[in-house]
Order: structure tokens, then C-alpha cells, then sequence
């Protein structure tokens, strides 16, 4: 890609690449954290594995497929903020919406 000299730069086929905003410290401090029911605030990437039946794969046959999910280190639980589509078995979200 060529850099355009303003920080944007172009690819090869001529469309402008789209960048991220850039988060400063003041927004940072500003933002709300984001906690757990049980009060925690770290949470672990976890990988949750659902079994796929042959007839809703994509590919046919019965897959394995890898769900990445956010897990309270304190707690263990998925906050119901980070399973918006309410995908996940209910044993191991929280049980309130904060």
C-alpha cells in the first residue's frame, strides 16, 4: 500500500484503507468499565466448543466449531454484556443485566 502522507494510506486498487479510530487516554478514562455481577472487571478469552450436526454445516458433515468467549477471572461467568444473541448455555452466564 502507498502511504498518502496524511496517515491514510491506498491500496493498490486505489480505495482508501478505513483505520480504526484512535482511542486517546482522556477517552479511556471516560469510558465505563464494563463488570461482572460478582463485581469483577478482568475477564480471560476462553474458547467455548459447539458440536455442529451435519445439517447446519457448512461443509455437510458434523463439525467441531471453536466459540471465543469472555470469562470473569474472579467468578468464571460470562456477563450477559459479552452474549448479546443469547448463544450461550445459561450454566455459565451471569444471571443479571448491568
Amino acid at each position: 500500500m502507498n502511504n498518502l502522507g496524511n496517515g491514510q494510506k491506498k491500496n493498490p486498487l486505489g480505495a482508501q484503507a478505513i483505520q480504526a479510530p484512535q482511542l486517546t487516554a482522556e477517552m479511556i478514562k471516560n469510558a465505563a468499565n464494563i463488570t461482572c455481577e460478582c463485581g469483577g472487571m478482568v475477564f480471560s478469552e476462553k474458547l467455548l466448543f459447539k458440536k455442529m450436526s451435519a445439517l447446519i454445516s457448512t461443509s455437510g458433515r458434523e463439525e467441531i466449531a471453536p466459540m471465543p468467549i469472555m470469562v470473569c477471572d474472579k467468578c468464571g461467568k460470562v456477563p450477559q454484556v459479552f452474549d448479546p444473541q443469547n448463544v450461550l448455555p445459561s450454566e455459565i452466564k451471569t444471571t443479571k443485566v448491568l
